[in-house]
């Protein structure tokens, strides 16, 4: 556990103990975080940043030679910690080691991490770094706001997020408090209350570039600005909301995100998703999770159907004006962040909340998929034929619902006693992985079973289903890049 590393000592090379200045700590961060999202393994014996890239982080009062007696500093510090292994222990290790590269005018910074400290890292993928895309606008917007940004996102981690659950964390504070953690100056022993406020508000926004947490706060919400009683009604807390987001897909099981034949399909290059994040979300949410047994690909179909909606303007829930990752939210998500992170983000609300999910049907499905193929041009002709009989059927339901006339549902599905899907050819282990394992961790919750045939190629499997017409409809449509027909007995 984590809790078992202790950094005993900070010694230079004259054996004294160092003072770690403010300077020095942010230096030393900067440089590990662009190690981590750069490498988040921290595989790499050698990682670089410019010295213009490290006063951008810094702020605009550093100087070059700050940073250069932080970074000399650095290089003579040792430290020595305890391991995992209660029989080891390091001892004068050094923290960093580091050199310049001149190449005309630009100076860069190399540096590597010894074996032991980068042991120490790899056993820390959620290490709370600072993320160096809030800083890198060349300030945040006030030169308090990082040092506000570092105690919640310490705070944050007193949790960590789980799939299926609110992942909601309330961190409050008095003015006091934040005043003393941030250095926010004084005015004759009092603290300037609407400045101080402004400031908080200030650093709120900047902090929407987090990716760890997103910070709910709203000083016109009585729960967020909390003031007293009486005269004055003075600012009593601040209650700041952090709303945890799913760890990136590279930081999960298996690493970095890689592309899976037949999960996912084309996009415009705007709005393509990489295969691998459909793969990792199936592998990720659990049945804790209302995710719980999709398959891949009917994460990508529920992303489709938000993305043409925020396209579209055309609202299909209220989520679309409130959630974060709908509508122009979404769109503005994946401008900044790009599609396949905006994917994720937007997954993983729906995991907290499920909204869009609620209503995702065959027809919603289909439409979504007509409208990514028309962002590329494509024909798709089977995928548009199914979804003109889709739409068709649609709005016969609508018109006989109108007449009060009584469906009578035409579907073998309803009264077949065994399903067979084909699917093209794929190995054993594929099949193992991308037929077996998620028919079998599938959730059905239908009342009628029947047989469900799986062929493809060499492979069969057969399963007993218990599916409701629009599990099966989900489940079907799931293997639609694959498939080669579906038929009844």
């Amino acid at each position: 556990m984590l809790s078992k590393v202790t950094v005993r000592a900070i010694r230079g090379d004259d054996g004294k103990m160092v003072e770690f200045t403010a300077l020095d700590q942010a230096v030393h961060e900067i440089m590990l975080a662009m190690a981590f999202e750069t490498d988040p393994a921290m595989q790499e014996e050698v990682y670089h940043i410019s010295l213009k890239a490290l006063i951008r982080y810094l702020g605009r009062d550093i100087r070059r030679d700050d940073i250069s007696r932080s970074i000399k500093k650095l290089k003579k510090i040792t430290v020595d910690f305890a391991s995992e292994d209660e029989r080891r222990r390091y001892e004068e290790v050094n923290l960093i080691t580091a050199w310049r590269v001149i190449e005309d005018d630009d100076l860069t910074i190399e540096y590597s991490f010894p074996y032991p400290i980068r042991m120490l890292m790899r056993r820390m993928p959620r290490y709370a770094h600072v993320e160096l895309a809030v800083l890198g606008d060349g300030l945040m917007s006030t030169k308090w706001g990082p040092a506000l940004y570092k105690h919640l996102l310490l705070a944050s981690k007193v949790k960590e997020w789980q799939p299926g659950w609110d992942n909601d964390m309330l961190v409050q504070m008095t003015p006091d408090e934040i005043a003393d953690i941030v250095g926010f100056p004084r005015i004759d022993g009092k603290i300037p209350a609407t400045k101080l406020l402004d400031f908080v508000v200030k650093t709120v926004s900047d902090l929407s570039k987090v990716w760890r947490f997103q910070t709910i706060f709203d000083p016109e919400n009585p729960d967020d600005l909390v003031r007293e009683s009486g005269r004055g009604r003075r600012i009593r807390y601040y209650n700041f909301r952090l709303r945890l987001n799913p760890p990136r897909p590279e930081y999960t099981r298996g690493g970095m995100i890689s592309e899976r034949p037949g999960i996912g399909a084309k996009d415009a290059p705007e709005y393509q998703v990489a295969s691998g994040v459909w793969q990792k979300a199936y592998e990720m949410y659990d049945k804790r999770s209302s995710f719980f047994g999709w398959h891949p690909n009917a994460f990508r179909d529920l992303w489709l159907a938000a993305l043409h909606e925020a396209l579209s303007g055309e609202q299909l829930t209220d989520g679309y004006t409130t959630r974060h990752y709908r509508g122009t939210g979404l769109l503005h998500a994946i401008q900044r962040k790009g599609a396949s992170d905006a994917a994720w983000l937007f997954l993983g609300e729906e995991d907290r909340a499920p909204d869009l999910i609620t209503i995702m049907s065959r027809e919603l499905r289909l439409s979504a998929n007509v409208a990514r193929a028309d962002r590329i041009k494509s024909k798709s002709k089977r995928l548009r034929k199914f979804n003109d009989k889709a739409v068709a059927a649609a709005e016969r339901k609508a018109e006989e619902a109108k007449t009060a006339l009584v469906l009578d549902v035409d579907s073998p599905f309803l009264t077949c006693r065994k399903a067979v899907l084909t699917l093209s050819d794929m190995n054993g282990s594929r099949f193992e992985a991308d037929v077996e394992t998620p028919v079998y961790g599938r959730r059905w919750t239908g009342e009628r079973q029947f047989l469900l045939a799986v062929n493809a190629g060499s492979n069969s499997a057969t399963f007993r289903v218990n599916p409701t017409a629009d599990e099966w409809e989900q489940f079907v449509l799931g293997f639609d890049t694959i498939s080669e027909g579906l038929s009844y007995e």
